[in-house]
C-alpha cells in the first residue's frame, strides 16, 4: 500500500486549481524536497484581500487567546445585559488588547475600513451566540472554553482511495466550536472576499468537516461566513455533508492520480487547469502552464468513487491516527507579513474541549472499476444554439438559433427581474457562437465579464460549455477618457473617404451615405459644444466644414476648430455668414477648444483611437473578443451621451464601408444596457438617440446585431422595439407595461395568453418570442441558466482599475 501525504493547505490548493497542486508536487519531486511548498495564489486584486483576511484572523486568534483569561471579558459575561452589550465589550477588548493601533494607522484606508467592518460583523455574530448560551443557563466557564479556547483542531486521517493507494491528510483547522443555537458543532471559515465562489469555498470546509468527524467523533456542519464587503453565510448541515462525502473522496483520489502524472510521457491522469486563477499564479507566467501540460481544459478527475456512490452510497476505508505535533504542524507562511502590523499572539493551548473518542472506520468496499458510468452522463444534454436556461418542471432547454443575433434582441423586465443576467447569458452565447461583442456598460455590471465563475458551480454539459467559453473568450475593458482600464480616444475623427465608399455600386447611394455620415458627425459635435441658439444652422455649418476637410481620412478635433475659425478662408460652396453668423462661429470654436486644451480634452487625447477592426480582431488566434466600454468613469452624462453617439456613428461608418451586406453570418453583437437613458421614448433627443436608432434600422443588413436591456417597454423609442425580431420578457410590475408588451404581438395575431402572467412573475423567469420558434417553447417560462462569468454588485471605477491591472491592459487573453 502506497501512502501519499497531503496537508490541509495542499487540499485547499488542489481544490483551487489541480495544476497548481501538480506543479508544486512535481517541483518537490524534482528538487528532492521533503514536502511540497504550496503556491499562494489570489484572484485579481486579491493580494490586498489576502492581507486583510490574514490581519483579521491574527486579531481573532489573539482575541481568543487573551479573552479566555481576561477579567474584563469574564466581567462582561457575568454581568451580561444582552447581545449588544457583549458586542461592545468584545470590540473594546479587541481595540485595546489585540490591535496595535499605531501600526494599523500606517496601513491603507481601505484595509482599515475593511478590518473595522469585518470585526463589527464578526463580534456581532459572536455576541449573539454567547448571549443565547448564557440565556439558556450555560456556565461562563463552559462558554469561555468553547468560544475562546484553542479552536484549531488537529486532524490526521488516512483514506484508502484506490488500488494500493492511501491519502494521508494532516493539519489543523481553524474555528471549530459548539453552537448552542443549533445544538451542534460547526466548522467555520471566515472570508473577507465577495461570495463569488460559494460552492468552491463550501466544498473545502465540507472536506474539513468530514476529516474532523473521523478524527474527533463530531458531526459538524460546514459554514463559510463572508464578512466583507457584504455579510453573507453559506452553510451545509452535517447530514448533507455526509451524504456528499464521495465528492471529497473523488477529490483525494484525483490528488493522488495528479501527483503521479508524468508530463514527459503523458502517462497517468493529467490535471485540468482553472483559468479563474491564472492572473495571480506564478505557474502561468510566460505560458509555462500550457507549454508543459497543454490547454487548460485538458485533463480530468478520478470519478470512480462518485460513480460508485451513485449506485451503492459507499465510501473508502478511513483510518484515524492520533495526531503528533509534527504531523499537525500549521503552515504559518501566510501570517509572516503580519508581524509588522500586530504583536504576535500568545502561543495557543494544545488542549481541546471537544471529545476525541475513537470513531469506527467506514467499512471496506470493493474497488470501483473504470467502466463506471461518468456522472456527467446523467445530466440533460444541451442542444446546439444560444442556450439561455430551462423550462420548469420538464427541463426543456430554452435555445435560440444563432440567426436571431442578426435581427436584434430586446430584453425587458422590471428592476430586479434578472434582465441584465439574461442579457449577459446572450452575450456569452454569442461568444460561443463565434460572434465578437461590443457592450456598453453604463453602471459596472458588464465589466464583470473579465472574471469567470468557479467551474465547480457546474456539472456535466454545463461544465464543459463553461470551459469552452473560458477557453474561447478574450475580454477587454475600455474606458473612454480615463485610464481606469484601456483608454479610448475620439481623436482622430474618422471621415468617410471615396475609397471607403467605393464598394457601394450606385454613385447616388455613395453620395447619400457620405452625406449621412458627415451630418451625423456634425450633429455630434454640435451636441458636444452645446452653445444654444439655432442648432440646425450649426449642424449645417459644421457639415460644410467637414465636407471641405473630407480629403483627410483621420481628422483631429484641433483641425476642426482651426477650420471653424478660418471658415472665411476655406473654399466653402456657400458664404459662412449666410449660414451662421461670425459671433456664433467664434462661440462654437471656443466651446470646442475646451475639448482640445481644456478640462474636457480627456475624450480626445491619449489612449487607443476608435477602431472597429481592432475591436473584432483577437490578439490570440482562435479567441473571440468581448469588448466592454465602461462609461461610469466619465465626468457627466453629457460626455457619456456624446461618446456613445460618436461610437454609434463610427460603427455605422465601419459597417457600411467594410462589411458584406449579402452575408448571413452575424459580424458583431452590439449590446447596450439600460437603453432608456440613451434611446428614450417621446420627443426628447439626447445626442446618442438618432445614431443608435440608425444602427437598429440598418444594422441587420450588414450582420451587426443589436441587443438592448430596459426596465419598461414604454421607456424606449418604439422604432427600436419595432426592429427587434426577438423579444425576451421577464417579470413586469406596471399594468401599462404589460399592455405595451401585448401590443407588440397583436399586430400579427391575437394577444398571447401568457402576457398577463408576466406581471408579478418570478425573478429570473422569462418568456421568449423569436422567428421560427418551436411550439415546445410557445408561451412557456424558462429560468435563466447560471452565468459562466461572475455577476455581483456594480463595479466602481476604482474597482475596475484594480481588476484590469491584475490581468493586464488592452487585450486580456482569458477571464480571470
Amino acid at each position: 500500500m502506497t501512502l501519499h501525504n497531503f496537508t490541509v493547505t495542499q487540499l485547499r490548493t488542489a481544490a483551487i486549481c489541480p495544476r497548481i497542486h501538480y506543479f508544486d508536487f512535481e517541483r518537490a519531486r524534482r528538487e528532492g524536497l521533503a514536502s511540497p511548498r504550496p503556491t499562494l495564489v489570489w484572484l485579481p486584486g486579491g493580494e490586498a484581500q489576502a492581507g486583510g483576511g490574514a490581519l483579521f484572523h491574527r486579531v481573532v486568534e489573539k482575541f481568543n487567546s487573551k479573552a479566555s483569561r481576561s477579567p474584563e471579558i469574564q466581567k462582561a459575561l457575568d454581568e451580561s445585559e444582552g447581545a449588544e452589550a457583549l458586542r461592545q465589550a468584545f470590540l473594546r477588548f479587541a481595540n485595546t488588547q489585540c490591535i496595535d493601533l499605531q501600526k494599523l494607522a500606517t496601513r491603507s484606508v481601505p484595509l482599515r475600513q475593511a478590518l473595522t467592518t469585518t470585526l463589527h460583523a464578526y463580534f456581532a455574530e459572536l455576541a449573539e451566540m454567547v448571549n443565547y448560551a448564557l440565556s439558556r443557563g450555560t456556565s461562563t466557564t463552559e462558554v469561555k472554553e468553547q468560544i475562546f479556547g484553542d479552536r484549531r483542531q488537529r486532524v490526521d486521517v488516512t483514506f484508502r482511495v484506490g488500488d494500493g493507494d492511501e491519502a494521508h491528510v494532516t493539519g489543523a483547522l481553524d474555528y471549530v466550536f459548539y453552537d448552542w443555537r443549533t445544538s451542534s458543532h460547526r466548522i467555520v471559515d471566515y472570508k473577507l472576499i465577495p461570495p463569488d465562489h460559494q460552492n468552491k469555498d463550501l466544498f473545502q470546509v465540507c472536506a474539513y468537516a468530514l476529516m474532523h468527524h473521523h478524527q474527533h467523533g463530531t458531526e459538524p456542519s460546514a459554514c463559510v461566513f463572508y464578512l466583507f464587503p457584504k455579510r453573507k453565510m453559506a452553510e451545509m448541515k452535517w447530514p448533507q455533508v455526509y451524504a456528499e462525502r464521495n465528492k471529497v473522496y473523488t477529490h483525494l483520489a484525483s490528488m493522488v492520480a495528479w501527483s503521479k502524472y508524468d508530463e514527459g510521457t503523458n502517462q497517468g491522469l493529467k490535471p485540468r487547469g482553472n483559468p479563474i486563477w491564472c492572473a495571480g499564479c506564478k505557474w502561468n507566467k510566460n505560458g509555462e502552464c500550457e507549454r508543459r501540460l497543454g490547454p487548460k481544459h485538458e485533463g480530468g478527475f478520478d470519478t470512480r468513487w462518485e460513480d460508485l456512490a451513485s449506485r451503492s452510497g459507499a465510501g473508502p476505508t478511513v483510518q484515524v491516527r492520533a495526531p503528533s505535533p509534527k504531523s499537525a504542524e500549521r503552515d504559518d507562511s501566510d501570517d509572516e507579513a503580519l508581524d509588522a502590523e500586530l504583536n504576535r499572539a500568545d502561543p495557543p493551548r494544545s488542549t481541546s474541549s471537544i471529545p476525541t473518542a475513537p470513531r469506527p472506520s467506514a467499512p471496506a468496499i470493493p474497488q470501483p472499476t473504470p467502466e463506471s458510468t461518468p456522472a456527467s452522463s446523467r445530466d440533460p444534454e444541451i442542444p446546439a444554439g444560444l442556450y439561455l436556461g430551462r423550462v420548469r418542471p420538464d427541463g426543456t432547454a430554452a435555445v435560440l438559433p444563432p440567426s436571431v443575433i442578426k435581427t436584434h434582441i430586446a430584453v425587458v423586465g422590471a428592476a430586479g427581474s434578472g434582465k441584465t443576467w439574461a442579457a449577459k447569458c446572450l452575450v456569452e452565447e454569442a461568444i460561443l457562437a463565434g460572434v465578437p461583442v461590443l457592450a456598453i456598460d453604463p453602471q459596472g455590471d458588464l465589466v464583470q465579464f473579465l472574471r469567470g465563475r468557479e467551474p465547480d458551480a457546474f456539472s456535466g454539459p454545463d461544465q464543459q460549455r463553461q470551459l469552452d467559453y473560458l477557453t474561447k473568450v478574450e475580454p477587454r475593458i475600455w474606458t473612454p477618457g480615463t485610464s481606469h482600464a484601456s483608454r479610448l480616444s475620439l481623436d482622430p475623427i474618422r471621415l468617410p473617404t471615396d475609397g471607403d465608399l467605393a464598394r457601394i455600386e450606385k454613385p447616388e447611394r455613395r453620395v447619400e451615405e457620405r452625406d449621412s455620415m458627415l451630418q451625423a458627425i456634425a450633429g455630434n459635435l454640435v451636441s458636444l459644444a452645446a452653445i444654444g441658439g439655432e442648432e440646425d444652422s450649426q449642424r449645417t455649418f459644421l457639415y460644410l466644414i467637414l465636407d471641405a476637410l473630407r480629403g483627410r481620412a483621420n481628422l483631429t478635433l484641433s483641425e476642426v476648430v482651426a477650420a471653424i475659425s478660418a471658415a472665411d478662408e476655406l473654399a466653402l460652396p456657400h458664404d459662412p455668414d449666410q449660414i451662421l453668423k461670425k459671433s456664433e462661429r467664434e462661440k462654437l470654436a471656443r466651446k470646442l477648444t475646451a475639448f482640445v486644451i481644456g478640462p474636457g480634452k480627456n475624450l480626445f487625447s491619449g489612449g487607443t483611437p476608435l477602431d472597429l477592426d481592432h475591436f473584432i480582431t483577437p490578439k490570440t488566434p482562435g479567441k473571440i473578443p468581448l469588448n466592454v466600454v465602461y462609461l461610469n468613469a466619465l465626468a457627466d452624462d453629457d460626455q457619456k451621451h456624446f461618446f456613445l453617439a460618436a461610437l454609434a456613428s463610427e460603427i455605422y461608418r465601419w459597417m457600411v464601408t467594410t462589411l458584406d451586406a449579402t452575408s448571413d453570418r452575424p459580424n458583431l453583437l452590439f449590446y447596450i444596457d439600460e437603453a432608456r437613458d440613451y434611446i428614450p421614448a417621446g420627443g426628447r433627443k439626447p445626442a446618442a438617440k438618432e445614431p443608435l436608432i440608425r444602427l437598429f434600422t440598418q444594422g441587420r443588413k450588414y450582420g451587426v446585431g443589436c441587443l438592448l436591456c430596459t426596465q419598461s417597454p414604454r421607456s424606449v423609442d418604439y422604432n427600436v422595439f419595432g426592429n427587434c425580431s426577438t423579444k425576451i420578457v421577464g417579470r413586469m410590475e406596471a399594468e401599462q407595461d404589460v399592455e405595451r408588451i401585448a401590443d407588440w404581438f397583436t399586430t400579427s395575431g391575437p394577444r398571447p395568453e401568457w402576457v398577463p402572467a408576466r406581471k408579478g412573475a418570478d425573478k429570473g423567469t422569462f418568456v421568449a418570442r423569436f422567428p421560427d420558434m418551436p411550439s415546445t417553447l410557445e408561451g412557456r417560462a424558462f429560468t435563466s441558466r447560471l452565468l459562466y462569468s461572475i455577476h455581483e454588485g456594480a463595479w466602481s471605477p476604482d474597482r475596475v482599475e484594480r481588476e484590469v491591472d491584475a490581468v493586464g491592459r488592452a487585450d486580456q487573453t482569458s477571464p480571470q
